[in-house]
C-alpha cells in the first residue's frame, strides 16, 4: 500500500512549529480561508459600447478645452491692431488729459524735479503721453509727434495729429514729452497746442535705448543715473 501523501502546507509548517501548533495554524488560517475569486467571463457587447462611449467623451471634452493663443497667433489675428475707426487724434485727446493729471499726481509739488522725482517718471505709465521724435537714427521720423496709444517693450506706437498711426522704435531715440501745466480749474488744455514762450510747461527727454522695458517691468525697476556714452 502507498504511503499518504502529506499536504505541503503541513509540511512546511512542521519545520517551524510544533505539531499543535501546525495542525492549528493550517486549521484556522489555511483550510478554513476564505479565496475570493474575480470573475473570468468574457466581456458583453453592452459593456464594450459603454467603454467605447466614455472614451470618445473623454476625447472631446479634452479637445474643447481651449488652448491660450501664442504670440505669433494673436499677431496673425491682428487682436493688438488698432481699427481704422479708431485712428482718430480726437479720440485720444481725452485719454492725454487723463495721463496730464496722472503725471501731476506723480510730480506733486517737486519742481524743479529732483532724483527722485526722475526715477518716479521713468517707472511711470506713458500711455496717453504726447512725445516727440527729436533724435533718431532714421532721419524721417525725427519731428513725428503724437499721444502714445501702446508702450511695448520695443515700440512707441502712437497716433498723430494727422489720424495715422506710427510705430516709433525705441533704440537709436530720443522722446520729448511735456507736462502741461494744469490751471487751477483743473482745465488741462495745454496737452494739444505747441510749446508757447513763457509757458511754464515741464519738458524732459527719454532715451529710447535706456528705455526698453516692458511697463509691467518698468513699473518694478529702480532707474539710477549712469554715464550715457552716445550722449
Amino acid at each position: 500500500m502507498a504511503p499518504k501523501e502529506t499536504n505541503v502546507a503541513i509540511s512546511l509548517l512542521s519545520r517551524a512549529h510544533s505539531p499543535d501548533s501546525t495542525s492549528r495554524i493550517y486549521t484556522q488560517k489555511i483550510a478554513t480561508r476564505p479565496l475570493h475569486l474575480k470573475p473570468t467571463a468574457p466581456d458583453n457587447a453592452q459593456l464594450l459600447r459603454r467603454r467605447e462611449r466614455l472614451k470618445k467623451l473623454a476625447n472631446r471634452k479634452k479637445k474643447l478645452k481651449p488652448r491660450p493663443l501664442s504670440s505669433r497667433q494673436k499677431r496673425a489675428l491682428g487682436l493688438y491692431d488698432i481699427p481704422p475707426a479708431s485712428q482718430k487724434y480726437g479720440i485720444y485727446e481725452p485719454l492725454h488729459k487723463m495721463w496730464t493729471g496722472y503725471i501731476h499726481e506723480i510730480l506733486g509739488e517737486n519742481r524743479p524735479v529732483s532724483a527722485a522725482t526722475a526715477a518716479k517718471l521713468c517707472s511711470a505709465e506713458f500711455v496717453g503721453a504726447e512725445v516727440e521724435v527729436v533724435r533718431s537714427r532714421c532721419v524721417s521720423r525725427v519731428g513725428v509727434r503724437g499721444i502714445v496709444v501702446k508702450d511695448s517693450k520695443f515700440t512707441f506706437e502712437v497716433v498723430t495729429r494727422g489720424d495715422a498711426v506710427k510705430v516709433l522704435p525705441k533704440e537709436g531715440t530720443v522722446f520729448r514729452v511735456a507736462v502741461p501745466e494744469v490751471s487751477e480749474g483743473r482745465g488741462g488744455e495745454g496737452g494739444g497746442e505747441d510749446d508757447k514762450e513763457g509757458s511754464k510747461d515741464l519738458v524732459f527727454e527719454l532715451h529710447g535705448d535706456q528705455f526698453i522695458f516692458r511697463a509691467a517691468d518698468r513699473a518694478n525697476r529702480k532707474f539710477k543715473p549712469k554715464y550715457l556714452p552716445d550722449l
